[in-house]
């Protein structure tokens, strides 16, 4: 354990080649890692939970208890403030995460002898040691990069992590839907080996961060004092309003592990056929992802969050459409909704990361971090649960309401959101008008123009509105002469 306390002043700044390096590897490793939360999380979770017979209260209090332990965030930001290596810190907990989840062979070996009330138990403790790990890999990495890439950079470096982890999250999604769907009639032992398969790509991301280069901590050498650290962390008014959007964004989690479960379990869809859904959500985050980081980096965070937020919310109204038993109607409407939720979702995730690194202060990075997620998904925590008893109330008190009322309520959270994110101050950012009217247009302009200089035929679409405008241009200086 010796060598995972170093003193700051022994550790080099790493080289630009060191640095690309890196970032090139974290661009794998985001693969990796999507492979490993495609194969043990979102609706493969959910189908677990509902195979071991949950309810809507116990899949909202699957989706919320393991969200209590970020308290844990802050006990690694102490070590790494103390000197212990973020790397090692990061190493150490990122192998843990996906060796955990061979402990669900426990449910699969003898859930015959256990009721659905101690397997859900058991799933819960699993998930949360997962998510106790993970709070240490969150923000002992999360504080490692703030020094390791670039503030130019990670506009677009974050939008390329979500596009490269897309892309693979989604396609295996698909490929091990259909395998699920296949292979089902073995119950547990199916979705077992769905885990075990996505832990092994898990310790493959974890190996990936030993040969990346530690970055030594802003300070030149002092160890502030900690509580010194929170209080200006909480004197810091564009961090902690950063928070606050955040965390009234993370209410949305009312409707948690439900849409899947609903698209699962009442209307009807296969595995197979909810993983294409979802890769058009994908998809769009792909497309998207690249140009938000790009907007982040010319235009600010704030109008990128502003307009994510907004495209977000409308989504929820495509349920009223898609009832239970509506197979098809899910098919045909859902695509729509989860392209505009993907726009959204690329844009609002890549404006609150590159948000926290230009708000936060380089010296004590680390316990901003954890102050920061830990009250964002604390206010969150218990909208899952809330929202499973208030689905299963209302039902039964003889209302004739099913899991989507909770997408409903999930929309009006995001544009509460969206109002609060009015009020961040960014000196440097535009106007969200801005961005919608100029730097977008002129976007797929471009990317139009690239098109119409492969297939000529479409040439024509690009210029002729240039040159009527060139056209109107020249006669209003000839009447002028």
């Amino acid at each position: 354990m010796a060598k995972d306390v170093t003193s700051r002043k022994e550790i080099p700044m790493p080289d630009a080649a060191q640095v690309g390096r890196a970032i090139r590897l974290t661009y794998v490793q985001t693969m990796l890692t999507a492979i490993f939360g495609a194969s043990t999380g979102g609706m493969f979770l959910i189908g677990f939970a509902i195979e071991l017979g949950a309810d809507n209260i116990l899949l909202g209090v699957m989706a919320s208890i393991p969200q209590f332990f970020v308290t844990f965030q802050l006990l690694a930001a102490y070590f790494v403030e103390r000197g212990v290596s973020r790397k090692w810190i990061t190493v150490g907990f990122a192998f843990l995460s996906p060796l955990i989840w061979f402990l669900v062979a426990i449910i699969a070996f003898f859930g015959d002898v256990m009721n659905t009330g101690e397997r859900m138990a058991v799933l819960i403790g699993i998930i949360v040691l997962v998510t106790l790990s993970g709070q240490f890999v969150a923000n002992a990495r999360g504080s490692w990069i703030g020094e390791l890439v670039p503030a130019e950079r990670r506009g677009r470096f974050f939008g390329h992590c979500l596009l490269f982890a897309g892309i693979v999250g989604s396609v295996f999604a698909i490929i091990e839907g259909r395998f699920l769907d296949i292979i089902k009639s073995h119950g547990l032992f199916a979705f077992a080996g769905l885990f075990f398969f996505g832990a092994v790509f898990g310790l493959a991301s974890a190996a990936l961060y030993i040969p990346q280069p530690e970055c030594p901590l802003p300070g030149g050498g002092r160890k502030p004092g900690f509580r010194r650290i929170a209080r200006e962390t909480f004197r810091n008014r564009p961090f902690v309003l950063l928070a606050l959007v955040t965390a009234v964004f993370s209410l949305s989690a009312i409707a948690g592990p439900f849409t899947a479960a609903y698209c699962l379990r009442d209307v009807g869809l296969s595995f197979f056929g909810l993983g294409i859904l979802n890769f058009v959500f994908t998809a769009a985050m792909l497309l998207c992802s690249p140009f938000c980081g790009k907007a982040v980096d010319r235009f600010g965070c704030r109008p990128v969050l502003i307009l994510g937020l907004l495209v977000l919310a409308p989504t929820a109204g495509i349920w009223l459409f898609i009832p239970p038993n509506s197979p098809l109607s899910a098919y045909l409407l859902l695509p729509w909704a989860n392209l505009f939720a993907g726009l959204g979702s690329a844009a609002v995730s890549v404006a609150i990361s590159s948000m926290m690194y230009k708000t936060s202060r380089p010296e004590g990075r680390s316990v901003q971090f954890a102050a920061f997620n830990i009250f964002a998904t604390l206010v969150g925590a218990p909208m899952a649960i809330l929202g499973g008893w208030l689905v299963s109330a209302l039902q039964g008190a003889g209302y004739a309401v099913d899991l989507r009322l909770t997408f409903y309520l999930s929309a009006v959270f995001v544009l509460l959101a969206a109002l609060v994110a009015k009020f961040l101050h960014e000196p440097e950012s535009v106007r969200t008008p801005t961005l919608v009217f100029s730097y977008f247009p002129s976007r797929f302009a471009r990317l139009w123009g690239h098109v119409a200089s492969i297939y000529p035929f479409s040439a024509s679409l690009v210029r002729t509105p240039r040159t009527a405008r060139e056209d109107g241009d020249a006669s209003k200086q000839a009447t002028k002469r």
